[in-house]
């Protein structure tokens, strides 16, 4: 995404009530002629945005599906919200249909406005065209980057939460709706960093953010070369490295889990890798009942792990 030309000062803002709209158009040199991407430079298809701040010049120019799938578009309001009250990534544009109202609607423009973050109203063309197919429900946002933590910032939090760190680290989990689900799950149990790898594992994607019901937005995520190496400097920091494994030689109900930890969840199917494995202090599993399922799906076992360590079952003695 790239704003061109912005020719928005000496314009007051819009009010919540009647917001500027924006259309959709094809990609045009400023003579008015229709260009195309040169066959030596290939990229993603793109639409050009008019943001309404003042001029036809004051653009921004959108890859589809491309800008979506990096998680550029932010669609629907839990995702929108959460970045704007969040306030961990720019927030370029709010885009609220022309269609319709209600009070979400007027929620969203109001906390837009309170970022300082200018909302428009869109055609249902323009929404269509920002959603690529996918479920927007009237409201879209354009966003920067998404801002992941690096290696040094994991060991940085680890020891600035001393004795109450609590980590999760994701050891090449690749489905989305699997990485969006943690990820919903540590922000409702106090989760302080989200650790997973850069290669072979799932990035914070539209359909991540969308998974997570925004989640992703207040969480802190890491993306490391190596995710043995972040093991490394948790446990160097004091904290307890625990991977969940159905194999594990102690029991959830007794491993009596508490901070400073970081639990380790393994993708379907293969699990823990063997050097992950090695670096864990100790391995824990979920009790099955005898002829149930043969597994959890990690997701669900990610959300039974965070409540027995926020909410420990205490038994009491005579």
């Amino acid at each position: 995404m790239r704003r061109r030309g912005s020719s928005a000062a000496g314009h007051p803002p819009a009010s919540q009530e009647e917001l500027p709209s924006v259309v959709a158009g094809p990609r045009r040199h400023r003579s008015g002629r229709r260009v195309g991407t040169p066959s030596e430079a290939p990229r993603p298809p793109t639409e050009q945005v008019a943001l309404g701040f003042g001029g036809p010049e004051d653009v921004v120019e959108v890859d589809v599906p491309g800008g979506s799938e990096a998680g550029r578009i932010l669609l629907g309001p839990h995702a929108v919200s959460e970045a704007l009250r969040g306030g961990r990534r720019e927030v370029q544009v709010v885009f609220l249909s022309a269609e319709e109202r209600g009070e979400r609607f007027r929620e969203i423009a109001r906390l837009a406005k309170q970022r300082g973050v200018p909302s428009r109203q869109a055609d249902p063309d323009l929404l269509e065209t920002l959603a690529a197919g996918r479920v927007h429900q009237g409201i879209a946002a354009l966003a920067g980057p998404y801002p992941y933590l690096g290696l040094g910032d994991v060991e940085r939090i680890a020891v600035e939460r001393g004795a109450e760190t609590l980590a999760v680290a994701l050891d090449q989990v690749q489905d989305p709706q699997n990485l969006g689900a943690i990820t919903r799950s540590s922000v409702a149990f106090g989760v302080d960093v989200v650790v997973m790898p850069e290669r072979r594992a799932a990035g914070v994607t539209d359909a991540v953010v969308r998974a997570s019901a925004g989640a992703t937005e207040l969480m802190r995520i890491a993306r490391v070369p190596n995710l043995a190496e972040a093991l490394r400097r948790l446990s160097g920091a004091g904290v307890e490295v625990v991977g969940l494994d159905p194999e594990g030689e102690a029991d959830l109900a007794t491993a009596d889990l508490h901070p400073p930890v970081c639990l380790v969840f393994g993708a379907e199917g293969p699990g823990l890798r063997r050097l992950t494995r090695e670096l864990c202090h100790r391995r824990v599993r979920i009790p099955i009942a005898a002829g149930g399922v043969a597994s959890l799906n990690i997701s669900v076992a990610a959300g039974i792990v965070l409540h027995a360590i926020r909410h420990p079952h205490r038994t009491e003695r005579p």
